[in-house]
């Protein structure tokens, strides 16, 4: 059997829930699957066609030839020099001023990678901090009269600029003003030259139109013209790693198309939504992303992620803050959504907002904090279903709840195993026009959410973005796992477990699941109840390929002293651990970081667990 097939049917098994519903891997996390174990492969290793791009290579030349002595000068002419299924361009660091079209597809088993190897910045701006570039309108106000463009955006200071409407010699401080044929004018408050001044220039930092089976990952893409990434009807690709900021419109946009993941990437202070589908966009995946900070200035509308007429789609443990508008937002046609395990924070809107869209699935998720609602449902956002959730409104706008539902939006919604904690003693749900005064209200005049109490879920630091449970949490062995898209794991990858001192109230095969994104962790832990065997074992890592955490299930004879390490596939120890354990079982867990606290590199890794004479080792893959 050949390695790619060895690895579908891996993929497919550890798919299966023991204790719970089957769910498919989505599309493209498979697609990436596929690849790490494609490139970890020594015959696929000597065969990939790589090629390096290091402008600060003084051999470097837009012909090439792309080895490490010889780089391409810039990222786009190796990639037309090579537009080739299969082939690697790996960009050292450096800052590169270019709009990367990417000109080609690769296939299901030759996929195109475009990695940034070190700080890779694809900047959409221009540098102006030259004083020859400059002369004095008057007093404050600089003329560039070489801008020939009529950029969107200028910055001064690492902070954007705003447009003025005052005669180019008035221009306030903090403004800029552009004229075609005269150029472009600033105040920023002394010589521009002074203040790292730079406008923008590229419309984007990637574009891919029409392609397929495409990776792009670990760049830092900022003051884009407009998008940081947009890909317009493309399958099977996968945007991860990145960081994109300071675009004029939104930082990664996906416009048609199904099979892609958007995964991992840090998208902040934006001028519009930070990660949005829209028309037609399907079966796809926006996981483990940190999206905040996204502000229009021209209006309202910023969020942390925006769906628009776009259908069967996974978001997945984000996290979502400080936007302009909402955390999260289902829009216009966007229906039959899954929405797990992501926490939604301090937005100037809702947690999660929901808006003619239909058969939204919501498990596991945190709002707290945001200004008006946790959950809204409005428009005919008909067949929402909410389980296993916490919503905090902490009373930032008046007549605002923890769950609104709207009379449009009544029919076929459910929701069950939730909590509603209003911080003001204010009514926290209101359905219709009925507002209850208590969760107890709700439940008795609608009959909805039997399971679902009123308290205060006990965040570890809510204020500070941490919503891991204290001990005395309400929510820990209170979830049900009976319902269709739950996961045996939470935002982290942790196992679920049973504290061995809570009562479990949960419902469904794994009663002792937490409500919230995150499961309750002690030092006395009990995954699945105590089991005791004559040596000691340890599981498979959980998940596999591992993306945020690896867990391993260690079950020890005897309490003691355990030292494990995790090596990498030369068989260097880059992690390592010394804890006591209990009899029986118990977790390990790994964040996927070396000893300096650095994140690994993707690819195959080693684990080896001893107690004493006893050992065991397994193998595993990281996919960050």
């Amino acid at each position: 059997m050949s390695r790619l097939h060895t690895t579908d049917l891996f993929l497919t098994r550890r798919c299966r829930r023991p204790n719970g519903p089957r769910r498919a891997a989505p599309p493209a996390a498979v697609l990436w699957s596929t690849l790490v174990l494609v490139l970890l492969s020594p015959s696929a290793a000597n065969a990939a066609s790589v090629f390096y791009v290091d402008n600060g290579n003084p051999n470097a030349s837009l012909t090439g030839p792309g080895t490490l002595q010889a780089p391409y000068l810039t990222i786009s002419s190796a990639l037309a020099a090579h537009p080739d299924a299969g082939v690697q361009i790996v960009v050292r660091a450096g800052t590169y001023r270019e709009r990367v079209v990417v000109p080609a597809s690769g296939s299901a088993d030759q996929p195109i990678l475009i990695r940034a190897e070190g700080p890779v910045i694809v900047d959409g701006a221009d540098d102006l901090a030259s004083p020859g570039l400059w002369s004095n309108v008057s007093g404050g106000v600089w003329l560039a009269a070489g801008v020939d463009w009529a950029p969107s955006q200028v910055f001064a200071d690492g902070v954007r600029l705003y447009p003025s409407t005052q005669p180019m010699d008035q221009v306030e401080i903090g403004r800029f003003r552009w004229t075609p044929g005269v150029g472009l004018a600033v105040n920023v408050g002394g010589a521009p030259w002074l203040h790292a001044t730079a406008v923008g220039r590229r419309t984007h930092g990637f574009l891919l139109v029409n392609r397929a089976h495409v990776f792009i990952d670990g760049f830092e893409v900022r003051r884009a013209e407009r998008k940081g990434f947009e890909l317009l009807n493309c399958t099977h690709v996968v945007v991860r790693s990145n960081l994109v900021h300071l675009s004029a419109a939104g930082g990664i946009e996906v416009e048609g198309g199904s099979t892609v993941q958007v995964h991992g990437n840090r998208v902040n202070d934006n001028n519009h939504h930070g990660i949005l589908f829209r028309l037609g966009t399907t079966n796809s995946l926006i996981d483990a992303n940190e999206s905040f900070g996204n502000n229009r200035y021209t209006e309202d509308g910023a969020t942390g992620i925006y769906l628009s007429e776009s259908s069967n789609n996974i978001i997945e443990g984000n996290l979502l803050h400080d936007n302009q508008d909402s955390g999260c937002e289902i829009q216009t046609n966007s229906n039959n959504n899954l929405v797990r395990q992501n926490v939604s924070w301090s937005n100037g809107d809702h947690g999660f907002a929901h808006l003619y869209a239909t058969g939204t699935l919501l498990l596991n998720n945190v709002a707290w904090g945001n200004h008006t609602e946790g959950f809204s449902l409005e428009g005919g956002a008909t067949g929402t279903r909410i389980y296993n959730s916490i919503s905090v409104n902490r009373a930032l706008a008046p007549e605002s709840y923890c769950l609104f539902v709207d009379s449009s939006s009544t029919a076929g919604f459910d929701a069950d195993f939730n909590i509603y904690w209003n911080v003001a003693d204010q009514p926290p749900v209101r359905i219709g026009h009925d507002i209850y005064p208590n969760v107890a209200a709700y439940q008795v005049a609608t009959g909805i959410g039997l399971q679902s109490f009123g308290a205060d879920p006990r965040f570890i630091d809510a204020f500070n973005g941490d919503f891991h449970l204290r001990a005395d949490s309400p929510a820990i062995d209170a979830a049900t796992s009976a319902v269709p898209g739950w996961e045996e794991t939470d935002a982290e990858g942790r196992m679920r477990a049973d504290e061995p001192d809570v009562p479990n109230t949960g419902y469904g095969p794994t009663g002792f699941a937490d409500r919230g994104a995150y499961e309750y962790r002690s030092s006395t832990l009990s995954v699945g109840g105590p089991t005791v065997s004559g040596a000691l074992s340890l599981s498979t890592a959980f998940p596999n390929p591992g993306r945020r955490s690896v867990t391993f299930t260690l079950e020890l004879p005897e309490a003691g002293d355990v030292s494990w390490s995790v090596f990498d596939v030369l068989g260097r120890e880059v992690w390592s651990e010394h804890v006591t354990r209990p009899v029986g079982r118990s977790e390990l867990r790994w964040p996927l970081v070396d000893r300096s606290g650095g994140r690994v590199p993707n690819g195959m890794y080693l684990v080896r667990v001893n107690q004493g004479p006893r050992s065991s080792t397994g193998r595993f893959i990281v996919m960050q």
